[in-house]
């Protein structure tokens, strides 16, 4: 029976594609039809969700179940589980299994995976500058925007479960989350934790008693960190990149995609340092700046950074990236719901070292700044929706912080004390407040750290969580 978060709004509905086999894996993708509006239950309560312009309009939710059809497996895919993956992000699809091994391979061991694709992604209803600004007025596409956060990402993965365990006794799922998606297990956690089994976490532990200004105070300074890392294997590069800002600044370069350059959307190449799987490509990126000449920057360098550089394929990640820390929570224990106002680039902009101009050229990490909606084709047309969205002063709430206190679903979360991205100073803070939580710390992975080294990280929270019932 499907949770009804509404009787007013539309009757969500199922559909079940196609089954491909992968190696050992059998992929089934499953169509969902869900109401806009449902997850405003959650945190602006019913008469917001019922009474909101869009109420009675749809979208489709995609999910991929993933089954391990290996007879060397002891549990028979009809007595697993189900544990849903909660995708980073926001604005990110779930990944797409291409050979039956990595994480996913060792989750399905033990479990029936779902990898779900968050609204606005993937197959979910996938959002564009050109189906954003079909919505209307500028007030329009924000309403419509405002509901495509944890709220509702969360009442969508109830319709999914209540289809996939109907038949079930026990109609609770696991939840396994990275990145933004623990920022997402939390969220569960507060709004439907009688759904869950237990969670896992990577990376993902979110900050949910800091000021977003906080937030980026802190991974600046670890931002920092890992550029003197990255400069201390290659000295050189110190020099390197400071050449090339100064000359995009003389120059004004043209991408390939026909805008120009700037210095501080070269700093944007900082994306790199996030990982450790990835890190080094950074260097192998910066020595072909002048591979061709001293005169002008290389056809194959201009390339590299134009992938990077550009939110073509996710604009939802630019829009509502520091939304994900305005918690409009009732019982006020956080102090974010206020307008986030560009809260990255007001921190950055308060430090001189992070300047493109500054003598060592520190590259930037997760912080979305107001010109990347002048700069990026992908995202100019939302220009003005973007400035709305920095300026909204009345999110819905993400969390329940009373519920954390009396938590019961057992929560266990890998934490990087390295991590650019989540601070672990305050992932320890949120570990604490959440009752029922047990960390696993490491001092030498980074943010990918579940796909660098997965296996060994999904051990380490299989006892944790064993220890832990």
């Amino acid at each position: 029976m499907v949770l009804a978060l509404s009787p007013q709004l539309p009757v969500p509905s199922h559909q079940v594609g196609a089954t491909v086999a992968v190696g050992d894996f059998a992929l089934t993708d499953h169509y969902f039809s869900v109401p806009v509006t449902h997850g405003l239950v959650y945190s602006l309560g019913r008469e917001a969700a019922e009474n909101h312009p869009l109420a009675q309009r749809t979208l489709t939710v995609f999910a991929r179940e993933v089954v391990n059809t290996s007879s060397e497996l002891t549990i028979s895919p009809e007595n697993r589980p189900f544990m849903v993956y909660l995708q980073g992000g926001p604005g990110g699809k779930s990944p797409r299994p291409t050979i039956d091994s990595g994480w996913v391979h060792e989750l399905s061991k033990t479990h029936r995976i779902v990898l779900l694709d968050q609204r606005g992604t993937g197959l979910s209803t996938p959002l564009s500058a050109p189906s954003i600004l079909a919505q209307g007025s500028v007030r329009e596409q924000e309403q419509y925007l405002e509901l495509f956060r944890a709220d509702s990402i969360i009442a969508d993965a109830e319709v999914i479960r209540s289809y996939l365990l109907a038949e079930r006794k026990d109609q609770r799922w696991s939840t396994m989350g990275q990145s933004f998606g623990g920022f997402l297990t939390l969220s569960y956690l507060s709004f439907a934790p009688e759904s869950l089994r237990d969670s896992r976490m990577t990376a993902g532990l979110a900050p949910i008693r800091a000021h977003i200004d906080d937030v980026y105070r802190h991974t600046l300074e670890r931002v920092k960190e890992r550029n003197e890392e990255f400069y201390g294997w290659y000295p050189q590069d110190r020099v390197l990149a400071a050449r090339i800002a100064e000359f995009i600044r003389e120059k004004k370069p043209t991408l390939p995609t026909g805008e120009t350059l700037t210095d501080h959307r070269f700093q944007m190449l900082g994306a790199y340092l996030g990982g450790n799987a990835r890190v080094r490509e950074l260097h192998y990126i910066l020595e072909t700046a002048f591979a061709e000449s001293n005169n002008y920057l290389s056809a194959q360098f201009l390339s590299s950074v134009s992938e990077i550089v550009s939110f073509a394929s996710a604009p939802l990640y630019g829009l509502l990236h520091e939304s994900i820390y305005a918690d409009g929570s009732a019982q006020g224990a956080s102090p974010s719901p206020a307008p986030t106002n560009w809260s990255a680039a007001r921190m950055a902009n308060a430090r001189d070292d992070f300047s493109p101009e500054a003598e060592t050229l520190l590259f930037t990490g997760e912080h979305i700044f107001p010109w990347y909606f002048e700069e990026d084709p992908a995202l100019a047309p939302l220009h003005d929706v973007a400035h709305a969205l920095a300026e909204k002063d009345d999110w819905g709430k993400l969390y329940d912080h009373e519920q954390f206190a009396q938590n019961t679903v057992p929560l266990v979360a890998a934490v990087y004390r390295p991590d650019i991205y989540v601070d672990y100073e305050h992932s320890m803070k949120t570990a604490q407040a959440v009752a029922n939580t047990r960390v696993w710390s490491s001092d030498t992975h980074h943010h990918d750290g579940l796909s660098a080294d997965g296996t060994a990280i999904l051990t380490h929270l299989k006892n944790l969580l064993a220890d832990n019932r």
